[in-house]
C-alpha cells in the first residue's frame, strides 16, 4: 500500500518510478576499459605531458605496465620525480612519429597545448588562454625546442613488446604521425585497444576529419566504440574535441 501511494505522488509530479536493474548500469569510458582490458595491462601513454595519463590508469587498473612518452624536459623531469619509484613505468624523455629524427616543438604557457603545429592567431581560444596566462597571443609560445622523435614499431622492437594492450594518444595534432610510426604493430595485430584525441577546432594550423585516423586503423580490424567530447558544439566552449574509443575486433566481441 504504501509503495503504491508512493508511486501515486511521484507520478502526479510528472515522474515515473521503476525498479533499479543493475544489468542497464551505463558505463562510463573508464569502467569500459576497466572491463574489457586486463587488470595488467601494457599500455603506451603518448603525450604524458605531467602524467594525468598515469594517474587515471593506475586507478582504474591493478597492476599496469605504462609506458610513458613526453619530449619536453621539464613536464617529463616532473612526471620522474613522481613516478620514479615505480618499476612499472618507464618514462621517455622523447616523442613518438612517423620516422626517427629531431623535430621542432611549440611549447606553450600551459604545457599541455605544446604541439608540432603552430597555434593560429586570432582565435578566440588563444585570446583566452593567453589572458588567463597573463601573456600576449604571440607570447603564449614560450619557446620553441628541438626534441627526439622516433617510431612506435622501433620502440616495441627495441624494448621487445609484442602486445600492447592500450595506445592512448595526446598530442596536439600530431595523432596521425603517430599512428602512421605504428604502422607494423597495428598491422600485425599487436595493439588491442587505441584511444585518440581528435581536435576538430581551429586552434593549430592543422585539423582532423575522421578519416585522417581511421585510414591508419580500420582497414586493420579497429572499430570506432565511443567518443567522449570536450563539448558539444563546434560554436560553445574554448575547443571542440574528443577522445575517440578504438578496439581491435580480433581481441574484443563488439
Amino acid at each position: 500500500m504504501i509503495k503504491n501511494l508512493i508511486k501515486r505522488t511521484i507520478n502526479k509530479l510528472g515522474f515515473d518510478l521503476k525498479r533499479y536493474n543493475s544489468k542497464n548500469k551505463q558505463f562510463n569510458f573508464d569502467d569500459l576499459l576497466k572491463d574489457k582490458i586486463s587488470n595488467n595491462p601494457i599500455i603506451f601513454d603518448v603525450g604524458g605531458n605531467k602524467g594525468q595519463s598515469i594517474e587515471k590508469y593506475l586507478k582504474i587498473f591493478e597492476k599496469p605496465i605504462i609506458h610513458s612518452f613526453e619530449p619536453i624536459k621539464t613536464e617529463f623531469d616532473y612526471m620522474y620525480s613522481k613516478f620514479k619509484n615505480n618499476k612499472n613505468i618507464f618514462l621517455n624523455n622523447f616523442a613518438l612519429g612517423d620516422k626517427t629524427e629531431q623535430k621542432e616543438i611549440n611549447v606553450t604557457a600551459k604545457t599541455g597545448n605544446s604541439s608540432f603545429n603552430k597555434i593560429n592567431l586570432g582565435t578566440d581560444w588563444l585570446k583566452i588562454r593567453s589572458k588567463q596566462y597573463n601573456t600576449s597571443e604571440e607570447g603564449y609560445v614560450t619557446s620553441v625546442q628541438k626534441v627526439n622523435v622516433i617510431r612506435l614499431d622501433d620502440y616495441c622492437k627495441e624494448n621487445n613488446i609484442s602486445v600492447i594492450d592500450l595506445v592512448k594518444i595526446d598530442t596536439q595534432g600530431y595523432e596521425d604521425k603517430v599512428l602512421e610510426g605504428s604502422l607494423n604493430s597495428i598491422k600485425q595485430n599487436k595493439i588491442k585497444a587505441i584511444v585518440t584525441e581528435i581536435m576538430f577546432d581551429n586552434v593549430y594550423d592543422k585539423y582532423f576529419s575522421f578519416s585522417d585516423i581511421e585510414k591508419f586503423i580500420v582497414p586493420y580490424n579497429f572499430r570506432m566504440i565511443g567518443i567522449s567530447l570536450s563539448n558539444n558544439s563546434l560554436f560553445s566552449g574554448l575547443i571542440f574535441d574528443a577522445d575517440v574509443y578504438y578496439f581491435n575486433k580480433n581481441f574484443y566481441k563488439l
